[in-house]
């Protein structure tokens, strides 16, 4: 592990704007979820399963919101580090493809770790209320999907940093800066809506889906979670294969068009651009 990688996990892990509202803040909606909302008793196998439902929906659906909040710091020192690159890429060892690698690298380290700080305090605060450890049925594929979101927003974070750049448009930081929330609160949504077909076409809403069948097996909807987990009625399943192409297609074209961006910003440097 180069000084760069360690600092750039350093540097995002200490960050106190990201630990308040990307474990902080969410840890505050993980405590309402289990302690406020959730009112189910585990009596009836029945009700033991519904509880774990409720619980993998948690650590999906919440797991997502902290990794969307830790991409808006991210916007924020990809734009910053533009200029630092220029030097460091200059006077030291490290080529603009390492840099790019291991600052990818130290990013994604640091997403997954505040996803997983999620993750866990979520199985815990349910084991807490109701003694049941309500572990993934398929471990594998939550980390799986939880490093497959983590790569996508870290791209998307990158691409709205050099749109700002190349554009000129710094003063549009702060709002452009928003768009991974934004995304993550329209996935979060589908607890109460059913978005349908949509649910591919959006930006990583499915992702969701793909979090809650490897944590409990089965085979959730297109949205509304909750009617889904509480009412006898069947909701349409969601095609879990679609659900994998539209988050593959959405980080592949977040890549595309952060590098199409990285090699416009080649001849716009930062130092050139007023604020």
């Amino acid at each position: 592990m180069t000084l760069y990688l360690r600092l750039k996990i350093k540097e995002m892990l200490t960050n106190p704007e990201l630990l308040g509202w990307g474990i902080g803040f969410i840890e505050f909606w993980v405590l309402m979820w289990i302690f406020v909302f959730s009112q189910v008793s585990g009596e009836t196998p029945w009700k033991i399963y519904v509880m774990k439902t409720n619980i993998t929906m948690a650590y999906s659906f919440l797991g997502l919101l902290s990794m969307s909040s830790v991409a808006i710091g991210l916007s924020y020192s990809l734009f910053h580090a533009s200029r630092a690159a220029r030097y460091i890429t200059k006077f030291t060892r490290i080529g603009v493809l390492r840099f790019i690698v291991e600052d990818f690298l130290g990013s994604l380290v640091a997403i997954l770790i505040f996803a997983l700080t999620i993750f866990l305090s979520v199985i815990g605060l349910s084991y807490v209320k109701w003694g049941i450890l309500a572990l993934p049925e398929n471990p594998l594929g939550v980390m799986a999907d939880l490093v497959i979101a983590g790569i996508a927003l870290y791209w998307l974070a990158y691409m709205i940093a050099l749109a700002v750049i190349v554009s000129r448009r710094t003063r549009a930081l702060t709002m452009t800066s928003y768009m991974p929330l934004i995304v993550g609160f329209i996935a979060y949504s589908q607890l109460w809506i059913d978005l349908g077909n949509l649910v591919y076409v959006i930006p990583l809403c499915s992702l969701p889906a793909l979090l809650t069948y490897h944590g409990i097996g089965a085979f959730p909807p297109t949205g509304a979670y909750f009617a889904w987990l509480t009412s006898d009625k069947p909701l349409p399943a969601i095609n879990l294969r679609l659900a994998a192409i539209s988050v593959f297609t959405w980080t592949i074209i977040f890549i595309t068009l952060s590098l199409i961006l990285l090699r416009k910003s080649r001849g716009v440097p930062v130092e050139e651009i007023r604020l």
